[in-house]
Order: structure tokens, then C-alpha cells, then sequence
């Protein structure tokens, strides 16, 4: 059996044996490889020459003068931020100067009016004043000498008796000298504040002026660029009209001429002007008007 088997598997051996494996086509594979190179060669090519072209065209005069266009435009920008912030400050620093100054003359008022009348009201005796024994005379008090009559109903209200007391005396006298001292230290001490309060207004004011002599400048050289361009534009128009009128007065109108050429045929005995005949019309000498016609409507052969 085994040996019955054996043989078959010769011819099996000899077919595998015989049998060639596929080649590959390496010339179409060459093909295609030379083919990817070329396309990525002209892609790398195209993006080389984009990129070139765009570092010619930052390179160019014309993007020289967009990026100083644009340089321009910020610093306009910028200077008018700056100028409307400016702006907003001076207004604000005019405000708070004109309301100080308000606060001033009204506080300037009202000291000198406690300066002038708060002495003179220290003479008089008041039905609220507490007139002190002449035991209790060496004690100072400890009252503000400048304070307000107490409010109370009926009101208080100031006299001078025509004969004074001692107690009185001594207490009109002490107080007249209290409330004067009193009011100058409250004067001496407004007349500080007032000037410190003058400086402040002062400096607010000057800020104010330098922001309006600024304003004045810019407008100054504004409208002196404005001129200087009306006027290069007024010489670039009287250039170009110049121009077209010279070249109007170089051309000839051809109506003209041919109005001219009628004017100088000259006219006939009846004041008719005779039509002037081409050469072709005109007719040799020594030949009459018959044959003139029929050498004309000869033909040549």
C-alpha cells in the first residue's frame, strides 16, 4: 500500500517545481515613483515661489507704504485717544476749580462777617448769659468764646444796661477780650487754608489754559495741511486745464476748414458761387467738353 502510494507524488513535486512565480512590473513602479517626484517637485516649486513672492511683496515699495499707512493710522489714533483723554481732564479739573472757587467766596464771607460782627456782639449782654459772682471771676471757662447763643423760646436776646455792675463789667470785658483772640486765630487759620485753596485752583486753571493753548495748535496745523493740500490740488488742476485747452488749440476742426474753402470760391457775375471741379473733372487743353466725355466712357481692353 505504501509503496502503491508513493509514486503519484513524484509528478506533484515536478509541477510545483515547474511552476513560475509572478514578477513584478518594476518599470510601471519606476514610472510611478519618477511621477510622485515630479508632482511633489512642482508642489515644493509652487510653495518656494509663493513664498518668495510674498517676501518681494513685503520687500516692495508698495508694502513699504502700507506699513507706514498703517504706522500713521496708529499714531493718529493714539494721539486722539490722548487728546480726548486730555480733554476729559481739563473738563473735569475746570469743574472742580470753579467749584472750589464757589467754596472759597462763600468761606471768605462768612469769616470776615464772624471776624467783623462776633466782636462787636461781645459789648452787649445777653438774657442767656450766665454772669459768674465776683468770687468765681479768677476761674477761666471753659466755653468756646465763638459758639452760637443757645436757641430757647423766647429767644434770647442782647442789651446793655446804662449803669453796669461790677460782675458785669469784669464779664463783658473778659469775654470782649476772649472772642477777639478767638477770632483772629479762626481768621489767621482761614487765611492759610485760603491760600493753599488759591494754589490748588491755581494749578487746576493753568492745566486747564495749557490744554485749550493745545487744542489751538492742533487745530492751527490741521487747517494749515488742509491749505497746503487745496493748494497742490489747485496747481495740479490748473496744470491739466492748461493742458487740454493747449491741445484743443492744436486741433483743427475739419467743419472749418471746409467752410473756409467755400469762403474763397469766388462768386459769379449773378452772385452765384460757381462749384470748384476736381482733376478728374477738369478737361486737357486743345479738347473739347465731347471728347473729353468719350475718352471717359471708353473702356480699355
Amino acid at each position: 500500500m505504501q509503496d502503491a502510494a508513493s509514486p503519484p507524488t513524484a509528478p506533484a513535486a515536478m509541477s510545483t517545481g515547474n511552476k513560475k512565480r509572478p514578477r513584478l512590473d518594476l518599470a510601471t513602479d519606476t514610472r510611478e515613483r519618477k511621477r510622485g517626484k515630479s508632482m511633489f517637485g512642482l508642489v515644493l516649486g509652487t510653495l518656494n515661489k509663493a513664498k518668495n513672492e510674498d517676501k518681494q511683496r513685503n520687500a516692495s515699495e508698495a508694502a513699504k507704504k502700507r506699513q507706514l499707512i498703517e504706522q500713521r493710522l496708529q499714531d493718529k489714533l493714539r494721539k486722539e485717544t490722548d487728546s480726548v483723554r486730555r480733554a476729559e481732564e481739563a473738563k473735569k479739573d475746570k469743574t472742580i476749580a470753579n467749584r472750589k472757587e464757589e467754596e472759597l467766596q462763600l468761606k471768605d464771607s462768612i469769616y470776615k462777617l464772624r471776624r467783623t460782627r462776633i466782636p462787636l456782639l461781645a459789648n452787649f449782654l445777653s438774657t442767656s448769659d450766665q454772669i459768674p459772682s465776683e468770687e468765681a471771676e479768677s476761674t477761666p471757662s471753659t466755653s468756646d468764646p465763638l459758639a452760637p447763643v443757645p436757641r430757647a423760646h423766647p429767644p434770647p436776646l442782647y442789651y446793655l444796661p446804662a449803669i453796669l455792675t461790677p460782675a458785669q463789667e469784669a464779664f463783658l470785658k473778659r469775654r470782649k477780650a476772649e472772642v477777639t483772640e478767638a477770632a483772629e486765630k479762626e481768621w489767621e487759620t482761614f487765611r492759610a487754608e485760603r491760600t493753599t485753596s488759591v494754589e490748588d485752583i491755581s494749578r487746576l486753571r493753568q492745566r486747564v489754559a495749557e490744554e485749550e493753548e493745545r487744542k489751538k495748535s492742533e487745530r492751527s496745523e490741521v487747517n494749515g495741511g488742509e491749505a497746503e493740500q487745496d493748494v497742490k490740488m489747485g496747481d495740479e488742476d490748473a496744470k491739466e486745464s492748461n493742458g487740454t485747452s493747449a491741445a484743443k488749440k492744436n486741433e483743427e476742426p475739419l467743419g472749418q476748414m471746409e467752410v473756409d474753402d467755400e469762403s474763397r470760391i469766388p462768386p459769379s457775375k449773378d452772385g452765384k458761387k460757381e462749384p470748384v471741379r476736381s482733376s478728374t473733372d477738369a478737361t486737357p487743353a486743345g479738347m473739347t467738353q465731347t471728347e473729353g466725355a468719350d475718352e471717359d466712357d471708353a473702356v480699355e481692353y
